[in-house]
């Protein structure tokens, strides 16, 4: 029996299926790998709106505890929120006898035990802070979301040990709740000596004095004469 042939018959791929085909043939490409979080102190150190809350961590020395497990939700106020603050005040927070003041307000910022988003602060009324007074939430019927005072400008920033949310305003807790603002340390004392200045001219003048004065030769004194004898 002969083969059966097909002369006028050809074989047509739909356009559709050639991509499917190429895959087959090359290999489906490597899945990207997923971008490593940074956890939060390191992003907030990296964001070039976040400086100055920046210098705030460093300088409390929180830094390893925002770098911790977690989760945690930070509300970190941009540089333009301390642009509200009176003048001076971040300066004096900074000193290192004003530590344990800064480390409360930093704090106040802070959330533990919870990531919360923009979505699940929807559900939220009021939540403690790491510093021990309460944080209170609210939405506007526009949708935009505030703790106390501070609107969220940029939301659900997801890092490797929680979530962090822009403020426009810095937060203070109670004044009540807060340890003194310290005195700055007295400038150190002027040395004083108790020799007087030296007058150069007088000096000068002294000098000249000396030099123009007439040597003094000593003379042996002269013996009376004696009497004659009568």
């Amino acid at each position: 029996m002969k083969g059966l042939s097909f002369p006028h018959v050809r074989f047509s791929i739909p356009r559709w299926l050639l991509p499917a085909l190429l895959l087959g043939f090359l290999g489906a490409p490597a899945a990207a790998k997923p971008v490593k979080l940074r956890d939060l102190a390191d992003t907030v150190a990296t964001n070039p709106i976040l400086t100055k809350f920046a210098a705030m961590i460093q300088a409390s020395g929180l830094g390893t505890f925002l770098s911790s497990r977690g989760p945690f939700t930070l509300f970190a106020p941009t540089d333009s929120a301390f642009a509200k603050l009176p003048p001076g005040v971040l300066e004096t927070l900074l000193r290192p006898e004003n530590k344990i003041r800064l480390q409360d307000i930093l704090l106040f910022h802070v959330v533990n035990g919870k990531g919360l988003t923009a979505k699940d602060l929807l559900l939220v009324k009021t939540i403690l802070s790491c510093q021990g007074n309460p944080l209170v939430f609210k939405t506007t019927r526009t949708g935009a979301q505030f703790v106390l005072k501070a609107k969220i400008v940029h939301a659900d920033i997801r890092c490797q040990n929680g979530i962090l949310n822009e403020i426009d305003t810095v937060l203070m807790p109670p004044e009540t709740a807060l340890p003194p603002i310290a005195a700055p340390p007295p400038p150190p004392p002027a040395v004083v000596t108790n020799a007087p200045p030296a007058n150069p001219e007088t000096s000068t003048n002294a000098a000249s004095a000396d030099t123009n004065a007439a040597s003094v030769i000593p003379v042996a004194p002269i013996a009376a004469p004696e009497a004659s004898p009568h």
